[in-house]
């Protein structure tokens, strides 16, 4: 009888003394039968507002500091009708690079896509003098169902609700891209070399963005 005494109380004490297993304790139950999990917030875009447009001038290289609200998307539009060689227009923001084209420029892109690096600072390399513009949504033209929009260069276009689709044509020896912003969506939708014909999924209210400076276009949208 004292043996299995011995026995037990050695059992109990290698017992107490073992390692955890990892499956961890019980430390309570639930007080009631439902627990309520908190709904994670998400934050909205900001709705685009009227912004007084920003104008900046200068002659070959150089740099001007931005003033644009860092919340707004800005479409920053460049005119250098005189250069003669490269113009590169870069910036401290998201996107990175603006324009890479060569000789006489005039075009539009965005500015501000990126809220978590808005756009500071803009500099300029060009041998010519030059004028760049950042302005509003107001300030791009809108494209409307079965109606053709046509243009030359590097352009944003303003898509209004109720669009799905549109047809993208262009002619060019050089690179063609086209983009979509929205609310939902930021896709490169083409990227090619040459002549292109092409039918994709845009749904409105978004942006439309035409990267091509030698490039013809037409957009169809339905």
């Amino acid at each position: 009888m004292k043996l299995r005494l011995s026995c037990l109380l050695a059992v109990v004490l290698v017992s107490a003394c073992a390692p955890a297993t990892g499956f961890g304790t019980i430390v309570g139950a639930p007080t009631s039968s439902s627990t309520e999990v908190p709904t994670p917030t998400t934050s909205a875009a900001p709705a685009p507002r009227d912004v007084a447009t920003e104008t900046h001038t200068g002659k070959g290289e150089g740099e001007f500091a931005v003033t644009w609200p860092a919340d707004q998307l800005g479409f920053f539009t460049f005119d250098c009708p005189k250069c003669g060689s490269n113009v590169i227009i870069s910036t401290d923001g998201g996107e990175f690079g603006l324009v890479n084209a060569i000789g006489k420029y005039q075009g539009t892109t965005w500015l501000n896509t990126d809220p978590d690096r808005p756009t500071r600072k803009v500099t300029v390399l060009a041998n010519a003098a030059w004028t760049a513009t950042i302005a509003d949504y107001r300030s791009l033209p809108a494209v409307a169902a079965g109606a053709p929009t046509s243009g030359k260069g590097d352009a944003v276009l303003r898509v209004p609700a109720g669009i799905t689709h549109v047809k993208f044509t262009a002619k060019t020896k050089g690179n063609i891209g086209l983009w979509v912003h929205s609310e939902e969506d930021r896709d490169l939708l083409v990227n090619e070399i040459g002549d292109v014909d092409v039918d994709r999924e845009v749904r409105g209210p978004a942006y439309l963005r035409v990267d091509g400076y030698e490039a013809s276009w037409t957009v169809t949208p339905s």
